[in-house]
């Protein structure tokens, strides 16, 4: 048997007794960097190639471009990562938790993400700030002028949460419980998770943080990153939810 799956966090101490030990820290950010240059470098090979057919666009937050290089990107990721830990000698979706969760922790984490995302978005509106970013006016934008539009919302809707979730709540926070507790681990996990979300200022950050903790909070308690995924996809959703809602109806 490879996995026990228990509900009071001791997860990741009864796997270590059945299979051998994950990749150390060292070994497991080495593997990550590697996951993500290599699939961003295939990533903008596929974009530099359909740039040939579609306008060509110098910004940076061009939905099209974001698109190309999420559907192209994770994919690449994710196998890299699989790879890893089979050379590990586990079974890549028991290393990377990708299980069934139990209902009731699908359940309490959906409605958890909801809450909180209610509650970010009660006080962007009272401090006077705008609820949706430059970033995803100005990626739906183009998308929609492209015809790129449902590329763009399975991209950021499925293909970017399954791949954040594998890359950072799977393969980063299993190597880093290794040696540190797990509350020390969800930290850093959640804060070099906000550090690489660049498109969006300090306050953008911040909110990505804190929804890195719930996220890791639930990885931990739950031991699936099936739920963490299922998380983001939610608060994804909502994020296109409200983009379309300020550009076809606000606007």
């Amino acid at each position: 048997m490879h996995i026990i799956q228990t509900a009071d966090g001791q997860h990741a101490r009864l796997e270590t007794q059945k299979q051998p030990l994950p990749w150390g820290i060292l070994a497991t950010l080495v593997w990550l960097f590697l996951a993500l240059v290599v699939s961003a470098v295939m990533a903008v090979a596929v974009g530099a190639s359909l740039g040939q057919l579609s306008r060509e666009v110098a910004n940076r937050y061009d939905g099209v471009l974001v698109t190309v290089g999420t559907l192209t990107s994770v994919p690449i990721e994710v196998a890299l990562l699989a790879v890893a830990a089979r050379l590990r000698r586990w079974p890549a979706a028991n290393y990377l938790a990708l299980n069934v969760p139990r209902r009731c922790d699908a359940v309490v984490a959906v409605f958890c993400a909801i809450a909180l995302v209610a509650v970010f978005d009660a006080l962007l509106v009272l401090t006077g700030n705008d609820i949706v970013t430059p970033f995803q006016m100005e990626s739906y934008h183009s998308a929609v002028e492209a015809g790129w539009l449902p590329l763009l919302f399975l991209a950021v809707v499925i293909f970017a949460p399954v791949g954040e979730e594998i890359a950072f709540r799977g393969f980063l926070y299993r190597g880093l419980v290794r040696h540190c507790h797990e509350i020390h681990a969800i930290i850093i996990v959640s804060l070099v998770w906000s550090l690489l979300h660049i498109q969006y200022n300090w306050i953008g950050v911040a909110q990505i943080f804190l929804f890195g903790l719930l996220f890791g909070w639930f990885r931990w308690t739950s031991g699936s990153t099936t739920v963490t995924i299922l998380m983001h996809v939610v608060v994804n959703l909502e994020a296109m939810i409200e983009t379309i809602i300020k550009m076809e109806v606000v606007s």
